[in-house]
């Protein structure tokens, strides 16, 4: 079984940090570092004061194109070749 949270207005689908990081490749306190330096989407919900939750599709979107994102064909980097 893989229980998920769907928001009942809009039916889309919610993740929690744990996640956010696990889709990311990333550990959950990174992903919390990440947030509270304001580097990932705006959470849309929480469930309670400890439990934050992101718009999935916005989190996928974010980690397609973020600077380092270990996506397939994102692309290249800025950095300069010699």
């Amino acid at each position: 079984m893989r229980p998920i949270i769907t928001d009942a207005d809009t039916g889309r689908e919610l993740w929690r940090a744990v996640d956010c990081a696990n889709h990311c490749s990333i550990s959950t306190g990174s992903w919390r570092t990440y947030n509270s330096a304001g580097r990932t989407p705006a959470q849309v919900s929480d469930l309670g004061d400890r439990m934050p939750l992101w718009d999935a599709e916005e989190v996928k979107t974010w980690h397609a194109n973020r600077p380092g994102s270990p996506v397939k064909n994102h692309p290249t980097s800025t950095r300069k070749t010699r």
